[in-house]
């Protein structure tokens, strides 16, 4: 949830012409200070004061979950991006369970507030009269990622008219007072706070100012419009840039391989979304009697041949026998949602048991959770440790590598080889300098996984708590990392 909230900040406030601006910016906003929650039906109502920083705060992130973070190292379970506001409301939450609430501030150089600021808790309950949601929503920010598109945030979740929703959008051309036709507005589903809608429009002019007003039609989830006046309204410069062409051809069957007697591989062209059941894709039949099936006990995407991630499946069935089965394939569809195309039957030979001494596996163990970088000042030089959590489902891990990059991620050297229960690492005798981590786990069949990578700074004056903040103007997303508890008053 983090790694999504914050791609819609990046994607606001980025820009190559500030490249420059946010690489000078190092100066770490202040933390946020009088917090307050109030407890709502299915909600939270949060509200705090105005941070400050020595560009300017950018926006504030919400931190909270049903678990107490009482010490250094622990998490909050969500966090959400709430723009630049005082006040924000958590929705969808179950009423009668006690939620703890945290909150950050952000710049638009990726710097985020040192600590957590001070924890609060609520608990919603229904028929909660006095804390009713009536605070209206907002327009946070306008921007044209193509000439044809609006991407358009609001200050919380909201919810667009049924019928002919783009009708609540009105653009005009500050140059020639001219209106921008809105042809379709939809939210975007990636947002989880569902404070992101983007529109199409008719071609815009490059660099002409436009600017967007919102109708009364536009609501929060608890009912409340927005409210006609500047509120309601965001300036935004026309793209010059066309918008990518889609994708409209599905995935298809490239391959399909024999892997054991329990085993066998689907190799698709591109990347796969399967359903919520994956035992459904797959269908296999004996190819002289279509009624003898093969039952399909689990099923797990990996990378193909080429290198392209979810765009295998190794299906584990019941046990085979030495007979050829036709496979055939249905429901899958790509992350752009085109639909598998009639390439959808393949085959492969059954296997009897134990044939070889080693099993083909070709699917990688899961990435680390949790990888963070923590530092300790001694003398001149730092004591570094790394810490993360093993998935419970790394079964076949066979080692641990961490990896150590002194140019940004550019080139890494392998630091370590650690077993596969290890989950800390300690580096002694750091000098000052910025550091990145990557870890990766390697199974007995030599797969590694694609790796999880941290950062830290380890100044030269003493040991400023710089806070273990990733910002990465390539990936362009913007990675919370773990925040020192302040002190409880």
């Amino acid at each position: 949830m983090k790694k999504i909230a914050s791609l819609f900040l990046v994607t606001t406030l980025l820009s190559l012409s500030t490249l420059t601006a946010f690489a000078a910016d190092k100066a770490n906003p202040s933390d946020v200070t009088n917090v307050k929650a109030t407890a709502l039906d299915g909600g939270a109502k949060l509200t705090w004061d105005k941070a400050t920083d020595d560009v300017g705060v950018a926006g504030y992130q919400v931190h909270y979950g049903t678990v107490s973070v009482t010490k250094q190292g622990q998490d909050y379970e969500h966090v959400v991006d709430a723009k630049n506001v005082l006040e924000y409301t958590v929705s969808g939450l179950t009423n009668g369970t006690k939620y703890y609430f945290s909150v950050t501030a952000y710049d638009a150089a990726g710097n985020e507030s040192l600590a957590w600021s001070k924890e609060v808790s609520a608990t919603p309950a229904k028929g909660s009269g006095s804390s009713a949601d009536t605070v209206a929503p907002k327009v946070a920010s306008a921007e044209a990622p193509n000439n044809t598109e609006v991407q358009v945030v609001f200050s919380e979740g909201v919810v667009l008219p049924s019928k002919n929703p783009q009708d609540a959008f009105d653009i005009e051309d500050q140059n020639k007072f001219e209106p921008l036709l809105v042809t379709k507005a939809e939210m975007i589903g990636q947002d989880e706070t569902g404070a992101t809608v983007m529109l199409t429009t008719s071609k815009q002019t490059a660099n002409t100012q436009y600017k967007l007003t919102v109708g009364i039609d536009v609501k929060d989830k608890a009912g409340n419009p927005i409210v006609s006046g500047t509120s309601d309204t965001a300036l935004f410069k026309g793209s010059a840039t066309d918008k990518p062409a889609e994708t409209t051809t599905g995935p298809s069957v490239v391959k399909v391989e024999s892997m054991d007697n329990t085993h066998f591989i689907v190799n698709f062209d591109k990347g796969v979304v399967l359903s919520i059941d994956p035992s459904e894709n797959f269908a296999i039949t004996a190819d002289t009697n279509n009624t003898k099936k093969l039952d399909v006990l689990g099923v797990k995407l990996g990378t193909n041949s080429a290198g392209v991630e979810d765009a295998s499946a190794v299906i584990t069935t019941g046990p085979q026998d030495t007979i050829k089965y036709n496979v055939k394939v249905s429901g899958i569809k790509d992350a752009a949602g085109n639909a598998l195309t009639d390439k959808n039957v393949g085959s492969f030979q059954g296997m009897v048991a134990n044939v070889g001494d080693i099993t083909k596996d070709l699917i990688p163990p899961l990435d680390v959770a949790n990888f963070i970088a923590d530092k300790v000042l001694k003398g001149k030089q730092y004591t570094v440790t790394l810490n993360w959590q093993i998935p419970a489902e790394n079964k076949d891990t066979k080692e641990q590598l961490i990896y150590k990059s002194t140019d940004k991620g550019s080139n890494y050297g392998k630091e370590a080889s650690l077993t596969p229960d290890k989950t800390s690492y300690q580096m002694d005798k750091m000098d000052p300098g910025e550091y990145w981590f990557k870890i990766t786990e390697k199974d007995e069949a030599g797969n590694e996984s694609k790796g999880v990578i941290t950062k830290i700074v380890l100044p030269k004056t003493g040991p400023e708590m710089i806070g273990l903040v990733a910002f990465s103007l390539f990936a362009g997303r913007m990675v919370t990392r773990k925040k020192k508890k302040q002190l409880q008053k």
